[in-house]
């Protein structure tokens, strides 16, 4: 399963590096200094226009003078992401710090039109590559005497009391303008059964502190059956979808079933980290997973966050001895319904290009092969299914035929809180 890549269109690339579509010129490094991401008392009161002003979002019309810093995550620009990867040939430089440490990828989160929660990558394998123990606790002294710094205030080890993909090594600062936490994967040989492990990622999570909710380590109660089916929409022209499902961006790597797996997990109200869920089910970043070993890395997930978990479809006992679908349309059709009209998204495995989707999946990324994705709504009277996609805006909210989606189907699942 390969990830998609959102590669610039030419015209975009060569109008940033100042020469016409054809010229062979190496393309400029762009750069974006996140150290305003600590200025809380000037973050929590900018708006979402204020934000656009200092850093510039990628949009089809930018200019050679003002380069994109960052892009927006759907149309509702409720998440900016900032990614040295967020072009296809053109790397972007990421800094805090005054500029002594690199940034991987940096997500604001909107909540009524002001930043309320910032989550800071400085590492994850996935992108960065492997990295020396030595080297990665070189940055992670660096960041924390660095947050020292500018907090003014000293950390105090955590405790996450919630069930997570991975253990934690985790700080945590508490000041009247910010709530932080400085996290990495517990490395360490009682950690790894014995033989060291390895650094896995290094994050950041900033809130203000009237946002810092479930996402900041404290313990979380969930959604509800209630909760979930408050988020059921019905529109005019026969639309079921539900709403406020979390985007999150998988970027160039083959991380469908981890990133698919947060925004499910997010939306049950779960803490959870692509990279993490990467590093439980073992995820290639390059490969991703095939469509046989999906769901042994879905049962891992739910073995560790304890969720009711039911398999729909099932890919390996797809077709029965007839070579027989075991799943007819009608009861996919059913399924799709049921569960969605209680509000409960459904992760979809598929394999990719054999029909028609609206709209149509970008020749720059992937096209063919396994591929999981979120069903998160559905039209009868169109015999339409509603899903999404882990690869930002303009990926939120898509259609196929009910039959086409069902003759490509290899695997379909649900999970629930318990």
């Amino acid at each position: 399963m390969t990830g998609m890549c959102k590669a610039p269109h030419l015209f975009l690339t060569c109008l940033l590096a100042g020469v016409t579509p054809g010229q062979a010129q190496e393309p400029p490094q762009l750069s974006a200094d996140l150290d305003h991401l600590l200025n809380f008392a000037e973050l929590w009161t900018s708006t979402r226009a204020d934000f656009a002003t200092r850093y510039t979002a990628k949009t089809d019309d930018a200019t050679a003078e003002k380069p994109p810093q960052f892009e927006w995550m759907s149309a509702e620009q409720d998440r900016a992401r900032f990614s040295r990867k967020m072009f296809r040939n053109v790397e972007t430089r990421l800094t805090m710090f005054g500029k002594s440490v690199k940034v991987e990828e940096a997500v604001v989160e909107f909540v009524n039109d002001r930043p309320a929660r910032v989550s800071v990558s400085f590492y994850n394998r996935g992108d960065s590559g492997a990295m020396e123990t030595a080297d990665f606790e070189r940055i992670f002294k660096t960041v924390g005497q660095s947050l020292n710094q500018a907090l003014k205030s000293a950390p105090r080890s955590v405790l996450n009391p919630s069930a997570g993909a991975s253990k934690l090594v985790s700080w945590g600062w508490n000041t009247p303008q910010v709530v932080a936490l400085l996290e990495h994967n517990d490395y360490s040989p009682r950690a790894s059964g014995g033989a060291a492990g390895q650094p896995e990622f290094l994050r950041l999570k900033l809130a203000a502190p009237s946002q810092a909710d479930w996402t900041m380590g404290r313990l979380s109660t969930g959604v509800g059956r209630m909760g979930m089916a408050a988020n059921v929409r019905k529109s005019a022209d026969g639309d079921v979808h539900i709403a406020n499902v979390p985007m999150v961006d998988q970027g160039d790597k083959g991380y469908c079933v981890a990133a698919t797996c947060q925004r499910l997990f997010e939306y049950l109200r779960v803490p959870c980290d692509q990279h993490e869920l990467a590093n439980l089910v073992s995820v290639d970043a390059q490969s991703g997973v095939n469509i046989f070993s999906m769901q042994k890395s879905l049962k891992k997930v739910v073995g560790t966050y304890r969720v009711n978990f039911k398999t729909h479809i099932n890919p390996e006992l797809y077709y029965d001895n007839r070579r027989q679908r075991r799943v007819s349309l009608q009861e996919f059709t059913g399924i799709v319904k049921e569960h969605i009209g209680k509000g409960v998204p459904l992760l979809w495995a598929l394999e990719l290009g054999k029909y028609k989707e609206d709209p149509p999946l970008p020749v720059s990324g992937q096209t063919i092969g396994g591929h999981m994705r979120m069903i998160i709504g559905y039209n009868e009277a169109k015999k339409h299914i509603i899903f999404s996609d882990t690869w930002g805006a303009g990926h939120e909210l898509k259609r196929m035929d009910l039959p086409s989606a069902w003759e490509c189907s290899i695997g379909l699942y649900s999970m629930t809180p318990r």
